[in-house]
């Protein structure tokens, strides 16, 4: 079909994969907004550098947008996400032959404590109360701490269950094993 061909077919057909890439567009860009640094902090749990998480995010975010183009399916989009972001740190984990660290340990937590007016007591008692949050999440099982991130991310155990590729069941059991082990640690 040459140019001429082109410009006499109809507008609708014409401009229809224009306004179909426009919505792709459209929602890949909306997903962006409401997910992306929620996933950037979950790919940073999994012990990836903040570089690397953010390289990812915007690896996943090319492959939904591929995804949506080739008429992917677009039933849990959510979901489907942090399966792709989890995969790709994974591989990117494996390929480098990385070890996988506990990021919790790597966060700055003396950031995080009480203000300068606080007594020396007080300033005492929360890092020993972040000491023991951060021994009781290393003792959990590397399943029982994503499936607990991704819980305190909101995603639901349906959802946390695609991302992960596990059961629901699964996924139900790790939040709640892991719910017990804090509670008993901490």
């Amino acid at each position: 079909m040459d140019s001429a061909e082109i410009l006499t077919l109809p507008k609708a057909v014409s401009t229809r994969g224009y306004l179909e890439d426009t919505s792709v567009r459209r929602l890949t860009l909306d997903l962006y907004d409401q997910e992306h640094i929620a996933i950037r902090r979950y790919l940073i749990f999994l012990g990836l550098t903040s570089e690397a998480a953010q390289e990812i995010v915007q690896d996943v975010f090319l492959k939904l947008h591929e995804h949506l183009l080739a008429c992917g399916d677009r039933s849990n989009l959510r979901a489907w996400l942090y399966r792709v972001a989890h995969n790709i740190a994974r591989n990117t984990q494996t390929a480098e032959r990385v070890r996988r660290t506990n990021p919790l340990e790597t966060q700055d937590f003396e950031r995080q404590l009480p203000a300068p007016e606080s007594s020396v007591e007080e300033r005492m008692l929360e890092a020993e109360r972040q000491r023991r949050v951060r021994e009781a999440i290393a003792a959990l099982s590397p399943a029982q701490r994503e499936c607990l991130m991704l819980r305190a991310q909101g995603l639901k155990y349906r959802e946390i269950a695609e991302a992960l590729n596990l059961s629901v069941s699964t996924v139900g059991e790790n939040v709640q094993r892991g719910l017990e082990k804090l509670r008993q640690m901490v």
